[in-house]
């Protein structure tokens, strides 16, 4: 009785060590299908820059894995990706994510700003 309980959780145990080995699955990082890009200026004393952005996820396993900004004079450019794993069987449902990006005050008065999200451009100029 000892030794089939002992097998038994033996064989388990090995099933479950290859199971989890096995589901170790590669990533996949794709830009971000973007939507909609606002700039948001704060009342404050100097006036802050925020970015608000709405992305979209293409189906139930697809995450917001990054977003990475840098500015290059008058051009800020937000890099934004999603994840998900490779072989994955998911709902095709597409969702949607939300983002807030503080630019910060470094900006002058009339002049123009263009900021690049992936694929969408949107521009503005400082009051």
């Amino acid at each position: 009785m000892k030794r089939t309980f002992y097998l038994a959780a033996l064989a388990f145990l090995l099933i479950f060590v290859v199971t989890a080995v096995g589901c170790q699955a590669e990533i996949i990082i794709r830009l971000a299908p973007i939507h909609e890009v606002q700039v948001l200026i704060a009342e404050s004393f100097p006036p802050q820059i925020f970015i608000y952005i709405k992305g979209g996820l293409a189906d139930s396993c697809t995450t917001f894995h990054d977003l990475t900004k840098q500015r290059s004079g008058n051009t800020i450019n937000i890099t934004v990706t999603t994840e998900r794993p490779k072989d994955a069987i998911c709902a095709q449902v597409y969702g949607f994510f939300d983002k807030n990006v503080s630019l910060g005050s470094e900006f002058t008065s009339g002049e123009t700003y263009t900021i690049n999200v992936n694929d969408y451009t949107t521009s503005f100029v400082m009051q």
